[in-house]
């Protein structure tokens, strides 16, 4: 009788423990700040859209305020694995602090999105020089868009899309702002650069973050407006839902993020 309630504790507490860990992935969904709520998503539309870019058709995804008028924008460019749900969260979620954000389907020019496990690898075989012509091509989309404000079109670009954010940083002299998570940096070409630029940086992820240095010294050196944050105990993909997921770097760095492109 002793074992049989020594078992039951045992099963009980198991049981207790494999809640938690199952509850936890979807409470990282709920609480990321990257996520609109189903209140703020009923005060944006969202669509799919195109456009050319060197006689390609570029497939995206735009989510707009609801407010009349003219509002700042957001080019939110994808990581290796393509516009999936955690990147139109995200542009949900610019949508509904007031920004238009479009977000590129950068593997369009091979045939468009395809499973995870594949997306990586298409990712991975396309033409820098043209994922930053295609960057460009969005751009000039935003600056004909009726409901932005030319002025203030800026981008956003997460892992590898933050090379390419930087790029746009050289290549587009009309751009606002430029943020990257946890991207590297062009190793030449800062003279060009037009916008101010702000990162963040995973204390975990240490090939990026042991440029952060090196790219601030550059920075500084061509007279350009470069700042940047370190997460610490924070792993590259901090800043969307799943097992890297850190709820407070997360809220910090979005935070930083809009105070910048609000500036």
């Amino acid at each position: 009788m002793k074992s049989m309630r020594h078992l039951e504790s045992f099963l009980v507490s198991l049981a207790a423990v494999l809640a938690i860990f199952v509850a936890t992935p979807f409470a990282n969904v709920i609480t990321s700040p990257l996520r609109a709520s189903t209140t703020e998503e009923s005060a944006i539309t969202t669509e799919t859209v195109h456009f050319d870019s060197g006689g390609f058709n570029i497939d995206a995804f735009v989510a707009r305020p609801s407010g009349a008028g003219k509002h700042a924008a957001v080019l939110v460019i994808h990581d290796t694995l393509g516009l999936n749900e955690s990147i139109r969260a995200i542009a949900k979620q610019f949508a509904a602090t007031g920004f238009v954000a479009l977000a590129p389907d950068f593997t369009s020019r091979r045939g468009g999105a395809r499973t995870p496990d594949l997306m990586a690898q298409v990712v991975a075989q396309l033409s820098p020089n043209l994922t930053v012509e295609d960057a460009r091509s969005a751009f000039s989309f935003l600056q004909k868009d009726l409901a932005v404000d030319a002025a203030r079109i800026s981008t956003v670009g997460y892992g590898w899309g933050g090379w390419r954010s930087f790029m746009l940083a050289v290549s587009a002299p009309e751009l606002y702002r430029a943020v990257i998570y946890s991207g590297t940096t062009p190793s030449q070409s800062f003279d060009a650069v037009h916008a101010p630029i702000l990162a963040h940086y995973a204390q975990y992820d240490f090939r990026t973050t042991g440029n952060a240095l090196v790219t601030e010294k550059a920075m500084a050196e061509a007279g350009k407006n470069f700042s940047y944050f370190v997460y610490p105990q924070a792993y590259r993909d901090f800043y969307v839902p799943g097992t890297q997921y850190n709820a407070e770097a997360a809220k910090l760095a979005w935070t930083r993020t809009l105070d910048f492109l609000r500036k």
